[in-house]
């Protein structure tokens, strides 16, 4: 499984920067945290991998694409059980609303 740190070292490294770089962007002392989030021995901040989007240019989900897939079949699953028990409800403009716009999200999750 990928996880954000190979993904923080690879973009980082791609880009010629190095840790002490990214650190002065952070306005922290040292390199020191920038390389255990690269390790893996600390959780990247949200405040990290928003620097490391805007910075990269990279969507936030690239840091996590197999955890974002496994989410998305989750998500799908739920909904496709959702939606039969929304039916069986009393139909009414916000039902309909409800299982229209969860309908369309399981199309698009699914493309």
């Amino acid at each position: 499984m990928s996880s954000p740190p190979n993904y923080l070292r690879v973009y980082r490294k791609r880009s010629g920067l190095i840790q002490e770089d990214i650190a002065f962007i952070m306005d922290l002392p040292d390199y020191s945290n920038i390389s255990r989030y690269e390790k893996g021995q600390r959780t990247p901040t949200i405040e990290l991998l928003l620097i490391y989007h805007h910075l990269f240019d990279v969507p936030i989900e690239s840091f996590f694409e197999q955890e974002s897939e496994i989410i998305k079949l989750r998500l799908i699953q739920r909904i496709i059980q959702l939606v039969p028990e929304l039916k069986k409800e009393q139909i009414t403009l916000k039902s309909t609303l409800r299982i229209r716009f969860l309908e369309e999200t399981i199309k698009r999750l699914t493309k």
